[in-house]
C-alpha cells in the first residue's frame, strides 16, 4: 500500500511541526465523584487542544514548536514550563506583561464531562497576526491548528489565517482539526469559516459528527465526497468506539475500534492528530498510520488528565499495536457510496 507522503509531493521534507493555539490550565478532580461545589483535591494539568497536541507530538519524537501567547501570571509560567519539560519548543511563544491564562474546571457527571471556564479575555486568546514568528515557518514541515480558535475573536482568527498563509508560502503541509464547540454547531457563519479553512487544508481530522454538521450530509460516502471537494487530499474521520477511517485518492481505509474501559476521553482527538503528524513525518504506510493513530487516541481514553498522565509514549502505542493487531478494511469510495445508497440506485 502507498506511503502517506505520496499524497503530498509538493510538501517540504521533514522539519519542525508547528501548532498554533491557546494554552489552558485544567483543574481535574482526583475523585471522579467530586463536584465543583464541594471541597476536594484537584490535579492541575496543562490543557487546550493545541497544548495537548504539542505535548503528544513531542512525546512521539517530533521536533514541535508551540505558537501562542502567555502572560506573566503564575499559571502562564506553569503552563509554559510544563510543555517545555515535555520537549515542546517555546521560542515562538509571545510573552505578555499583562493578561492571565485561561482556566478550566472539570467535573464528571453521570451525563458526561462538564467544564466551567474562566477564559474570557484570556491572554492566550489575544495573539495578533503581527506577533507570529515568521522565521519558524521556513524550516517547518507541518502546521496544525484547531478550528475552535476561529471563534475566539477577530485577533485570533486573523492570526490563524496569517499562519496558514505563511505555511503555504513555505510549502508547509496544513493539518486542520475542526474541533467544533457544541454551542456553535448550528452557526452558519461558523460553517463558512470552516469551509474557508478546509479549502486550504491538506489534511483534516474531524469527528464523524463534526463532518456531518459541516457538510450537511449523513451518509459517510457523501460526507467524504463533500470534504474532498472542499480541498483536502487526506480526510481522516474519527468515530469514537467505532475506530477511524482514512479517505484518499478514491479509497477508504477503515480501522475498527479497540474495546477499552473509557475513563476520560479528553485529548484523544488531539493525540490522534499528533500521531498522524508523526506518521507523515516518518512517511509510513497507510495501514501502519491508521493503526498507530487509532491506538494512540484509544490509550488516552484509559486515563485521566490528558497532559498530566493520559498521553501515551511512543513505546506504549507500539505495544498496543502488537497486543491489538489492526482490523482493517479497504474499499473504494464509489463502492462505499453504492453500498450506502443501494436502495436509491436500485
Amino acid at each position: 500500500m502507498m506511503r502517506i507522503k505520496d499524497l503530498f509531493p509538493d510538501a517540504s521534507g521533514s522539519g519542525r511541526v508547528l501548532v498554533l493555539g491557546e494554552l489552558l490550565l485544567d483543574f481535574v478532580p482526583c475523585d471522579s465523584d467530586m463536584r465543583l461545589s464541594q471541597p476536594g483535591t484537584v490535579l492541575k494539568t496543562v490543557s487546550g487542544s493545541s497544548g495537548i497536541y504539542a505535548c503528544a507530538a513531542a512525546g512521539f519524537g517530533l521536533d514541535c514548536s508551540f505558537i501562542g501567547k502567555v502572560g506573566s501570571d503564575p499559571f502562564s509560567q506553569l503552563a509554559l514550563s510544563s510543555i517545555a519539560s515535555r520537549g515542546v519548543r517555546t521560542d515562538a511563544v509571545v510573552r505578555s506583561d499583562s493578561g492571565q491564562l485561561g482556566l478550566a474546571f472539570l467535573e464528571y457527571l453521570p451525563s458526561g464531562r462538564n467544564y466551567t471556564y474562566y477564559r474570557d479575555g484570556s491572554v492566550g486568546s489575544q495573539l495578533r497576526p503581527e506577533e507570529l514568528t515568521e522565521a519558524v515557518f521556513a524550516d517547518a514541515s507541518i502546521l496544525h491548528l484547531p478550528g475552535m480558535l476561529l471563534e475566539l475573536n477577530d485577533s485570533m482568527r486573523q492570526s490563524c489565517f496569517r499562519a496558514v498563509e505563511l505555511a503555504k508560502q513555505n510549502h508547509v503541509l496544513f493539518s486542520f482539526d475542526p474541533n467544533l464547540r457544541k454551542e456553535l454547531r448550528n452557526d452558519a457563519q461558523m460553517r463558512q469559516r470552516m469551509m474557508q479553512m478546509l479549502s486550504m487544508a491538506d489534511v483534516i481530522e474531524p469527528t464523524l459528527e463534526e463532518a456531518r454538521i459541516i457538510t450537511g450530509c449523513t451518509a459517510i460516502s457523501d460526507v467524504l465526497r463533500a470534504l474532498h471537494a472542499a480541498g483536502p487530499r487526506l480526510v481522516v474521520l474519527t468515530r469514537d468506539k467505532d475506530g477511524a477511517l482514512f479517505s484518499f485518492d478514491g479509497q477508504v481505509l477503515s480501522a475498527e475500534g479497540i474495546d477499552v474501559p473509557v475513563v476520560d476521553p479528553t485529548g484523544a482527538g488531539d493525540t490522534f492528530a499528533a500521531a498522524l503528524a508523526c506518521c507523515i513525518e516518518e512517511n509510513v504506510r497507510m495501514e501502519d498510520a491508521i493503526s498507530f493513530c487509532n491506538c494512540a487516541g484509544t490509550l488516552v481514553c484509559t486515563k485521566r488528565g490528558a497532559i498530566g498522565m493520559a498521553i501515551p509514549t511512543r513505546e506504549q502505542v507500539l505495544d498496543m499495536m502488537r497486543l491489538h493487531p489492526a482490523r482493517l478494511h479497504m474499499e473504494s469510495l464509489q463502492a462505499l457510496y453504492e453500498k450506502e445508497h443501494k436502495h436509491e440506485i436500485a
